[in-house]
Order: C-alpha cells, then structure tokens, then sequence
C-alpha cells in the first residue's frame, strides 16, 4: 500500500474515533386477537385484542385505539413497567364480526398524543370455546 492510502486510512480511523456514535432503539409491537366462542349469545362474540409493545418510555401512560374493520373503535390504557414495556388488552364486544384489528398506540392518557406504534393481528384470531363441567 501507498503512503497516501495508508494516511487517509489512519485519518478516517482517527476521525470515526473521535465522533459520537448514537444508538436508535427499535419499538417492537405485537398484537393478538382472540375470540370467545358463546361469549355473549344474543349479540356475538366477543374479542380480546392483546396488545404488547417494548421500547417505550418506561413508567409512562400510553393509550392503545383498536380500529376493528367491522365494529367500532375502542381504546384502553395503562401504564409502562420500569423497562418500557406495554401490556394491555382491549375488549371488543361483539367482535367476532372484524377479521382485522389495527392498533394505535398514543402517548399520555388519549389518542391526541404522539403516535408511538402501529400493528394489527397478522393472522385470524384464536378461538377459545368456553369451558364446560
């Protein structure tokens, strides 16, 4: 190798060194449905959307809209663990008819906050019959 490439080697070297590397995490977000078969007999079943998203700021307040494609949106809250970590789950009534929940998550206690993630279900929902003596 050349003087000069070895210079400009040892000059980016020495510049890369000296500049500040800054690290981006990744917001990880996966959302659940499930069906309870004969939940509620004169109107449907009904759906729990459980939805769990890691890489937010811990112990703060986020809301979680869920937009059914055949039912009406709904939103539920709570609160981040001390590692950022989101768990909620949000109750459809009647949700049996939606083949899709999208999720929003929001920061603070509404949907007029920063929107923090987005997801859906990526695959139909689980059905769970009821338990039976």
């Amino acid at each position: 190798m050349s003087i000069k490439v070895c210079t400009l080697i040892f000059a980016l070297l020495l510049l890369l060194s000296s500049s500040t590397i800054y690290i981006t995490y990744s917001i990880d977000m996966d959302v659940k449905c499930t069906v309870y078969q004969h939940s509620d007999d004169k109107n449907g079943n009904n759906v729990d959307v459980r939805i769990f998203v890691m890489g937010l700021k811990p112990s703060s307040d986020y809301t979680a809209k869920v937009v059914p494609d055949h039912n009406p949106p709904m939103n539920t809250k709570s609160k981040t663990d001390y590692e950022g970590i989101f768990w909620t789950v949000g109750k459809v009534p009647n949700g049996e008819k939606s083949l899709l929940f999208k999720v929003n998550v929001y920061e603070g206690n509404g949907t007029g906050g920063k929107l923090v993630a987005e997801g859906d279900d990526d695959a139909p929902c689980d059905s769970i019959a009821p338990f039976k003596n």
